[in-house]
């Protein structure tokens, strides 16, 4: 059942778009006891599966703090490492785009995700449910301040947008940091793969955006996608000029990881990401055939230590079949 499915544009450039709303029930106070949250919870997916359209697409699950399953939920964009660590529950579509954590800072954060360059899309989606939502569950909400939440940095629309972004060249040309002062200067910031103090790995960085007091979340969002579209072009100019300078080691760089996707029999998680990320720039410059972006970008994710079982050799061997496989379709276009 695929009720929230959303695409946008620039897959291979932007792996995924993600927006988050920041919400409190009214009359409750902000840190809740286990009870209370157990309670919050129950009342959120009963106010959902009320409904008729989308109710049954939904399913409410328990999070164990410091489990295997939490950790895999975190790799997979579901969950914050803060629940993760602490526990509480997770009410999620069944086909993944939405997943609303309840007990994190706030009592619910409603998470909505596409593929691509979507936000304004997913912000549609997020608006919908969280109004649902609160028909039946009044918010915290104040007139002047707007949403109220456990952290100021969150008061007012309560938005976190963000994107993931594919960025190697300006990372290996060390404009990385121009882009960090750019996006700051546009109220955004820019963070690793996972979010705050998490580090970039292969070059995927994720942009959101830093205010959410002073302006509505559709301004806040637009502004994000314009900031991501400048961002994309200067990726762009970077690719283009490394490959003036030396087409042929970058040739070699792209077609060595396609090699070692396709013929690994043990590979890390570092050594996998890397090897993505340069077959993703090789897809994108016609050096390679045979995948589409959005494919790897899912593989990033199936390659991560949580999404796989056993000792880490085991795990390492279990990475190298997927990537074998999956890499099976890559052709090398002649150069």
């Amino acid at each position: 059942m695929s009720l929230f499915t959303i695409t946008g544009g620039f897959t291979g450039l932007v792996a995924s778009s993600r927006v988050r709303l920041a919400r409190n029930l009214k009359g409750r106070p902000f840190r809740l006891t286990d009870a209370q949250r157990d309670e919050v919870a129950e009342q959120v997916f009963a106010a959902l599966r009320a409904n008729p359209t989308i109710g049954a697409a939904f399913e409410k699950q328990q999070i164990v703090p410091r489990s295997t399953r939490a950790a895999q939920l975190v790799e997979m964009h579901l969950i914050s490492p803060e629940l993760a660590q602490n526990g509480g529950w997770l009410i999620v579509s069944q086909d993944e785009g939405v997943a609303i954590m309840i007990g994190e800072e706030d009592h619910l954060r409603l998470q909505v995700i596409g593929t691509g360059l979507c936000p304004k899309e997913c912000l549609q989606t997020a608006s919908r449910i969280a109004a649902l939502i609160e028909a039946a569950l009044p918010f915290a909400y104040d007139e002047r301040l707007g949403y109220l939440t456990a952290c100021p940095t969150n008061v007012g629309t309560g938005l976190r947008a963000s994107v993931m972004l594919h960025l190697p060249m300006l990372t290996a040309t060390g404009s990385i940091s121009q882009v960090v002062g750019f996006a700051g200067s546009r109220g955004c910031a820019v963070r690793g793969a996972y979010g705050e103090g998490s580090k970039a790995v292969g070059g995927f960085y994720q942009l959101s955006n830093q205010i959410t007091l002073g302006a509505s979340a559709a301004e806040l969002t637009d502004k994000l996608v314009e900031t991501t579209t400048a961002i994309i072009d200067a990726e762009k100019q970077a690719r283009e000029q490394v490959r003036a300078q030396d087409e042929a080691a970058l040739r070699d760089r792209v077609c060595r990881a396609a090699g070692t996707l396709r013929s690994a029999y043990l590979i890390q998680t570092a050594e996998a990401v890397q090897c993505i990320s340069d077959v993703l720039v090789g897809l994108q410059l016609g050096f390679l055939t045979g995948m589409e972006p959005q494919a790897l970008y899912t593989l990033e994710q199936r390659v991560r230590p949580a999404m796989l079982t056993g000792a880490p050799q085991e795990r390492d061997r279990a990475r190298a079949a997927l990537l074998r496989e999956a890499a099976q379709a890559l052709d090398m276009a002649a150069g």
